[in-house]
């Protein structure tokens, strides 16, 4: 069930007070009229426990919400216990076969963003390789318990590996204690955000309570977070609290005046920011008028993203893949992204699953004929008001 519009706009409100009283600000909480389950549910959705059950007298949220918030907490804390053990255990492998990776966003981020390890609450294992390592890594992974996530399954060697390398940035893998997204680019476009060697060169450590770990560089974490969450359509709350506390952090704005400006998604993802849960006074004011040049259309997209459900339960056929490919466009205008785009969209990774032609000469054909069967099969099926020909798919995928 999802929580209603009203629970998520009281939701937003507690994480508003919450971020201005985590920033010495003052906040004047209103009563809550909505349920309690209903308020539960919103903030599960939106991943938000962590901070508003830091302050929940302060922000107003009534007792039998707090105490399932706390709750949730607890849970959390358990589950981010295991994660860290987790990339502990995955750091260890990788090291010892030689092979570089950083561990991004999850709790790393929650060290750099707010001090805090717990700051965001428990998830996936992220790791970022060269593009030139997946198939070590990936190999590493399955020699040591973790299996490509089902309904994902493409084979090292063959066109639908090199495809996915290509066309996309991440294979999820699911194992007895967690699950490892292994990436290769920061976004699926080529040229958005910078190379594994760049920010390899870069990189910072971070301590998650005794345990050491290479991350993103703090210059780098305002490019990341903000293109992934437009990526995901601004729809978690989660992903603003993270631009919020990024963007009271000077060392986010080192780069501002200098020969790297904002990117337009970083723009765009401030402005939404700004207007969602507010934006810490220490933002340049050459920062600030440019969010004010943010088309008041994204902004209200955004809210309305947050406020609808994350399953569709009819999706339309090609919705998901035309969302990528509008973010895709807009994250980067480079001519071979815009080529690179096109292609992605066309042959899309959950397409390629299954087929294991060595070449392109067959595997192409193959795609364009399962392609062509799925989308007329959710044709029908979208017609016909049924779920997905069987299968609901997520809106957006976001743990990390």
């Amino acid at each position: 069930m999802s929580p209603s519009p009203s629970a998520v706009r009281r939701v937003r409100a507690w994480v508003r007070g919450s971020l201005r009283l985590e920033s010495g600000l003052a906040w004047i909480p209103e009563p809550a009229t909505e349920s309690a389950a209903d308020l539960v549910d919103a903030v599960r959705r939106h991943r938000v426990a962590e901070l508003v059950g830091a302050h929940p007298a302060e922000v107003g949220v009534p007792a039998p919400v707090a105490e399932e918030i706390a709750l949730i907490r607890t849970a959390n804390r358990r589950a981010l216990m295991v994660q860290v053990l987790e990339i502990e255990r995955v750091q260890r492998l990788f090291e010892q076969a030689d092979l570089d990776c950083l561990v991004i966003k999850g709790p790393a981020l929650a060290v750099q963003s707010a001090g805090d390890r717990t700051a965001r609450g428990a998830g996936d294992v992220d790791l970022l390789v060269a593009p030139d390592r997946v198939a070590e890594a990936h190999h590493l992974l399955i020699a040591n318990g973790w299996a490509l996530r089902a309904g994902s399954e493409v084979t090292p060697g063959t066109w639908a590996w090199r495809h996915t390398l290509g066309s996309f940035n991440a294979f999820t893998y699911d194992g007895p204690g967690s699950t490892v997204d292994l990436h290769w680019r920061l976004d699926p476009t080529l040229d958005a955000l910078p190379t594994f060697a760049e920010v390899w060169a870069r990189r910072e450590i971070v301590d998650l309570g005794g345990i050491l770990v290479p991350t993103l560089a703090r210059t780098d974490l305002l490019a990341h977070t903000s293109l992934h969450t437009a990526k995901d359509s601004w729809r978690w709350m989660r992903s603003l609290v993270d631009v919020y506390r990024l963007a009271a952090l000077p060392s986010t704005w080192e780069r501002a005046g200098t020969t790297e400006p904002l990117r337009r998604l970083e723009v765009s993802t401030l402005a939404v920011t700004r207007f969602v849960v507010g934006l810490p006074p220490s933002v340049p004011a050459s920062v600030v008028r440019r969010l004010d040049q943010v088309p008041a259309a994204v902004l209200t997209r955004a809210v309305q993203a947050q406020e609808r459900p994350v399953y569709a339960p009819v999706p339309f056929p090609g919705a998901e893949s035309m969302r990528l490919l509008r973010y895709m466009v807009a994250a980067s205008g480079t001519p071979r992204d815009l080529a690179h785009s096109a292609v992605s969209t066309a042959l899309p990774v959950k397409a390629v699953v299954g087929i294991e032609s060595r070449t392109a000469w067959t595997g192409v054909p193959l795609t364009l004929l399962y392609r062509l069967r799925r989308v007329r099969r959710r044709s029908v099926a979208w017609a016909r008001r049924e779920p997905g020909a069987g299968v609901v798919e997520p809106l957006v995928r976001s743990r990390g």
